[in-house]
């Protein structure tokens, strides 16, 4: 799709999957072809020039989602007319801006896939139990975490990363470790995809999502949208969500045995409306891309030199210390490992 939506690609595209045209009043054309179950739709105007370009991507958050990208001000380029604006939107809103200064035809180019991604583009779902304390276990896999709390008679997870797949594996490896339960709630730290795609998984499952009320407000409407390029089973089962949100920044669930308390983390640059999770009884604290905990000891570096320290970090130690939490683990939904308040305030360069 990213190759199909520049000028020079689309115009292979639709000459390869036997395009149709339909001329515009303008004495333009409009072009489409369909790739498999996608369309491309583009407008060529009387210059032979590509204008636009509109396709349709199946999110998991955003379901049918439409892409446009739209070329501006061509120029000659040492004899390649290329456009030198270049806009691309997402969903309405903007991903890219770009001008071009230059563009040289047919250059050698090696743009090798790196191995990491390489890896994580062929690795299946991957689900590691971690027990933190007795009926709290960490749900790990690869960089993209949920934590699973055992309460009386159901269970609460916290956050359903990614999409389906990584949401019907995570299911099924926390029923398989807290068995005969429903999940009642799923608490979602926050609406970035990485931790919302696999949120409608849960609804069809029947939890009812406990967020913030911005949140909520979002999925609703983005829910609403059409998913016919990647149906999932909520749109299949047609089930409705049912939310519970955090207002005034402070949520509580307990089953009399065990609460669990859900606060804004108020101030951080990272998102709005985010929260953290706090088991009182364990001194848990569940915290999402605040500190992904890689770097426990070195501080970050400063480009001009010096020691520059992670303002995310900054502001999840103000949190703990605004709310006065007793905090003996902090759980990341990103990061290898668990780490304790004094390692963040050596991060922090406080000791």
């Amino acid at each position: 799709m990213e190759i199909w939506a520049t000028p020079q690609g689309f115009l292979r595209a639709a000459a390869a999957n036997h395009a149709t045209s339909t001329p515009t009043t303008d004495g333009g054309t409009e072009v489409t072809f369909m790739a498999g179950k996608h369309k491309f739709v583009g407008k060529i105007n009387a210059r032979n020039e590509v204008q636009k370009i509109h396709t349709w991507i199946g999110t998991p958050v955003l379901g049918d989602t439409l892409c446009e990208a739209a070329f501006m001000s061509y120029r000659d380029f040492g004899g390649v007319m290329f456009p030198s604006r270049i806009v691309r939107t997402e969903g309405g809103r903007l991903r890219l801006d770009l001008a071009v200064s230059s563009v040289k035809a047919n250059p050698d180019v090696s743009i090798p896939v790196p191995e990491g991604m390489r890896a994580a583009m062929a690795a299946p779902v991957n689900v590691v139990v971690e027990k933190l304390a007795d009926g709290v276990y960490w749900i790990k896999g690869g960089q993209w975490h949920s934590v699973a709390i055992d309460q009386t008679d159901h269970i609460v997870v916290v956050d359903a990363p990614l999409d389906e797949a990584r949401s019907l594996a995570v299911i099924a490896k926390v029923k398989a470790t807290i068995p005969n339960k429903p999940i009642k709630y799923l608490i979602n730290t926050h609406a970035h995809f990485d931790h919302a795609g696999g949120l409608r998984t849960y609804v069809d499952e029947g939890s009812t999502i406990v967020t913030m009320p911005i949140n909520q407000a979002f999925y609703e409407r983005a829910w609403r949208e059409p998913r016919t390029l990647n149906p999932d089973r909520l749109a299949r089962s047609g089930k409705t969500p049912r939310f519970e949100p955090v207002i005034d920044g402070k949520g509580v669930l307990s089953d009399g045995r065990r609460t669990i308390e859900i606060h804004q983390q108020a101030g951080t640059a990272h998102n709005d409306a985010i929260v953290m999770v706090y088991l009182p009884k364990e001194k848990i604290l569940i915290q999402a891309d605040a500190w992904n905990t890689e770097a426990i000891t070195a501080p970050y570096l400063d480009t001009i030199g010096g020691d520059f320290v992670n303002p995310y970090m900054v502001n999840l130690y103000e949190n703990i210390l605004r709310l006065k939490l007793d905090v003996a683990q902090i759980v990341p939904l990103h990061g290898p490992r668990t780490a304790t308040v004094a390692e963040l305030r050596k991060a922090l360069l406080l000791e």
